[in-house]
């Protein structure tokens, strides 16, 4: 399981969070409680009211993710040298310079205290400044080594008549590129002050332009003015047409606009509603969609946090469990690519619904230790993928990273709040004060469940609360799966050398209540992936997360009802994830900017 779950404590005992109380201190604007049977249970919406006449938020000043840093420089050097293997060669020139910028992180938020969305990271530390300034001018003085091939030949011919055109022009042209827009009259002035007194051709001065540009606050964040303002709303602005093509460009590839989309922007067409359908319908399908939306993903379902599989191979009661699975550093990978694979295939190979990404048996791992682990060939990722079992191991839930714990126990816990959170998208209270943090451990006469019940659900405590109605049920439906994943119907229990000393049936049948006052059973994780397609809050709660990656900002209920309920609606009856993320494109707040 997912280290990044968020946990809640109980009030005794060892509780589920070997990092410390996870559980979030705040919750969402515009998110409700509600009270309804054994406990606290808290009901997401699962539709937006929209009221078309509510002003929109500010949106904020957001600087370039290191991923879409990257990306664009890498994308400027090939449009600048006109060839992608020269651009190659200056990235691959100015890699010192790079190396050591900080890497984008899932900042904790106090909606989600295990991290969110790495668009979300809009820190600014003076390593930042320091990598940024290095290699603005470290490209610089790359590119203009091929002074001929960036500016023309009016930079190395002998004519001196055409200096200063040439300087402007290429300020002009280099700069609308670089700052996602053309320049305008007072900025060419500056940065032809940036070049000199001299208009004579020197590469040091061209490499200066480029080093200044790179460093400007119109490269580094995205500035946005807006064009026209919307009739009725004060402080509303349609994006011009560049703002709309880096919108449109960043949103699905991490980089610059490319030349279509460039063209379109030049011409004002993009702001005409079916060249505008075109180029979303173009730029999503362009193969460099693909790997965004696996960050995205990625995110979401908190992939990386996997706790490592291998760190306590010398212990006994590991070893004896894991047996001839005894992990090796490659299963991890394999888990969170299983996963990334299965969602990709709804995605793209085989278009598909939220309702079945959450029941399919169909396995997309293509590594030989997770197989070994399903009991299922590997996919040779060609022919026609395997199937598991019917009912045996259906849909996302129930795939091996969120099942494994990087130990010889389940975690209960972790998997009902990672359900409760991040894919019901209900808000959960904090744990009460002194609540401990620790993991439930293994005990030689009783099932994980058994001592969880325990130790989280005695009447009469706070625990029980939201233990019991909340989380417990959600995680006991997959207990059928032990903490690497392996299908079970018995839980071997150990001695502290190892030694397997008995079994216990395990018990998946649970009262998981999806929705607050919803007493149907479950017998197991394909009743529990029937109650959350019936709910419909997976496709909701999906809405909600992919405007945060999109907008990167926590959404407020009250204020974003209608672009949610955009969202949402398109993956409503059983409609295509992929129809869901390129339509965040078509929304009304996707094309505007306020300003306060």
């Amino acid at each position: 399981m997912t280290a990044s779950a968020l946990i809640l404590a109980g009030c005794a005992g060892q509780i589920d969070d070997p990092e410390g109380s996870a559980a979030s201190s705040g919750r969402p604007p515009g998110s409700s409680v509600a009270a309804g049977g054994t406990g606290s249970q808290i009901d997401a919406p699962v539709s937006f009211a929209c009221d078309a006449s509510t002003a929109p938020r500010e949106a904020t000043l957001r600087r370039l993710t290191t991923t879409q840093y990257r990306n664009t420089l890498a994308s400027l050097a090939a449009w600048a040298l006109g060839d992608a293997a020269l651009g190659s060669q200056v990235i691959d020139a100015i890699g010192e310079a790079l190396r050591g910028l900080p890497d984008d992180r899932r900042e904790a938020v106090p909606q989600d205290l295990h991290g969110s969305y790495r668009r979300l990271d809009q820190t600014l530390q003076q390593e930042h400044v320091d990598r940024f300034y290095a290699a603005g001018v470290a490209m610089g003085t790359a590119l203009a080594a091929r002074l001929g091939t960036l500016a023309g030949s009016c930079a190395t011919d002998s004519d001196p008549n055409n200096d200063g055109d040439c300087v402007d022009q290429f300020i002009r042209r280099f700069g609308a590129k670089a700052l996602r827009c053309p320049l305008e009259p007072s900025e060419v002035t500056f940065y032809r002050a940036v070049y000199g007194a001299s208009a004579a051709p020197d590469p040091r001065a061209y490499a200066d332009v480029v080093g200044v540009m790179l460093n400007s606050p119109q490269f580094l964040y995205f500035v946005e003015h807006g064009a026209s303002e919307v009739s009725g709303q004060p402080g509303v602005y349609e994006l011009s047409s560049f703002e709309l093509a880096s919108r449109l460009s960043y949103q699905f590839w991490d980089t610059m606009p490319d030349e279509p989309l460039w063209k379109a922007a030049s011409d004002g067409s993009l702001l005409q509603p079916d060249v505008y359908a075109r180029e979303v319908d173009r730029v999503y399908h362009d193969p460099r969609t693909r790997p965004t939306l696996a960050r995205f993903v990625a995110d979401w379902l908190k992939v990386d946090d996997l706790a490592p599989l291998d760190a306590h191979g010398q212990d006994p009661v590991y070893r004896a469990f894991a047996g001839s699975n005894l992990p090796g550093p490659e299963l991890r990978q394999q888990m969170i690519e299983d996963v990334l694979d299965l969602v990709d295939h709804y995605i793209w190979t085989q278009p598909g619904s939220v309702d079945e990404l959450l029941t399919t048996d169909v396995s997309l791992n293509k590594g030989a230790s997770l197989a070994r682990i399903y009991g299922l060939a590997p996919w040779d990722g060609a022919s026609p993928p395997p199937s598991f079992r019917p009912g045996e191991r259906p849909g996302l839930l129930t795939r091996a990273l969120f099942l494994a714990s990087g130990s010889a126990n389940t975690r209960p816990i972790m998997k009902g709040v990672f359900i409760r959170r991040d894919v019901l998208c209900d808000d959960i209270p904090p744990p009460p004060p002194g609540a401990n943090a620790i993991a439930p451990q293994l005990s030689a006469d009783m099932t994980t469940r058994q001592v969880v019940e325990e130790l989280t659900q005695k009447n009469g405590t706070v625990c029980a609360s939201c233990h019991q109605g909340a989380i417990n049920p959600l995680g006991f439906a997959t207990e059928d799966f032990d903490a690497l994943g392996r299908f079970r119907t018995d839980q071997r229990l150990f001695d502290a050398s190892g030694n397997e000393i008995g079994k216990k049936p395990v018990d998946t049948q649970s009262v998981p209540q999806i929705t607050s006052g919803d007493d149907a059973a479950s017998n197991g994780p394909l009743d529990l992936a029937r109650l959350i397609v019936k709910s419909g809050k997976a496709a909701a709660c999906l809405s909600r997360n992919y405007f945060r990656f999109t907008y990167a900002q926590w959404e407020d209920l009250a204020v974003d009802g209608c672009t949610l309920e955009s969202l949402r609606r398109r993956l409503e009856g059983g409609g295509r994830l992929g129809d869901m993320l390129k339509g965040a494109a078509s929304s009304v707040a996707f094309r505007r900017r306020a300003f306060r």
